[in-house]
């Protein structure tokens, strides 16, 4: 026997068997990401939700967690405590909140281990300034809406920004990269200044595009420096930069 659509098409014929049958697998939801995600918000349109990375012990982000919960888990941190934060949507005060935890009360700025921010947005203002971060520092794909401010920062071990976008100025003055700097692919949509800062690393801004002009016055780089494939839209790469015996 054959089945038939509406309008009398065959769906299946005498030899076919349900049983038997295979169906291509749905289609993946799209970002889907690699760490177990918070979820919260999905539609039909986004069947993935906040893509936030949990709170250890929750099944949340650090966003949507409960008010008491996220106050639980900042006051559980510690100057030079590692934080995974990956995918996570920030305000300007929930990133507020957890740089004022991790405030290190010798110097009266934030002190970090391990940062993992890859893929998280910053909606506000990001204020990285005089912070010090003593392990590696992810923002790959991370989205800067608003200025990021680095200044003055240091990055003991590798700074890595690739894929990052900064919709706004992006503020590296003073700061110091004693590991390796890894901006390939970055796009800048505003400003980007590197006055005086230092790269005791290599720096790798190959594919970077920069769409307001680069700013590198008085900037050291006392390892390998690379830009190929750079783009710049506008304006101009300007400053000059000190080499090793240069």
């Amino acid at each position: 026997m054959a089945l038939r659509g509406a309008r009398g098409e065959q769906l299946f014929g005498h030899g076919d068997r349900l049983s038997g049958m295979t169906y291509p697998s749905p289609a993946p939801s799209p970002a889907l990401p690699v760490w177990p995600h918070c979820c919260h918000g999905t539609t039909p349109e986004d069947p993935v939700g906040c893509r936030g990375i949990h709170v250890p012990g929750h099944t949340s982000c650090l966003a949507h967690l409960a008010d008491t919960d996220r106050d639980a888990y900042l006051a559980s941190l510690a100057p030079g405590a590692d934080i995974d934060h990956r995918g996570t949507p920030f305000t300007e005060e929930l990133l507020n909140r957890l740089l004022g935890a991790l405030r290190d009360p010798a110097t009266g700025h934030p002190r970090l281990g391990a940062a993992r921010f890859t893929s998280a947005t910053f909606q506000g203002g990001a204020w990285f300034g005089l912070a010090t971060f003593q392990g590696d520092a992810e923002f790959g794909s991370a989205t800067f809406e608003r200025a990021a401010w680095f200044p003055l920062a240091t990055f003991k071990r590798e700074a890595r920004f690739p894929s990052a976008t900064f919709q706004r100025a992006a503020w590296f003055g003073s700061a110091t990269f004693e590991g390796a700097a890894w901006f390939p692919s970055a796009t800048f949509e505003d400003a980007a200044a590197f006055e005086s800062a230092t790269f005791e690393g290599d720096a790798r801004f190959g594919s970077v595009t920069f769409q307001s002009g680069a700013w590198f016055p008085s900037a050291t780089f006392r390892g390998d420096a690379r830009f190929e494939q750079a783009v710049l839209s506008s304006r101009q790469v300007s400053g000059r930069w000190c080499a090793p015996g240069g």
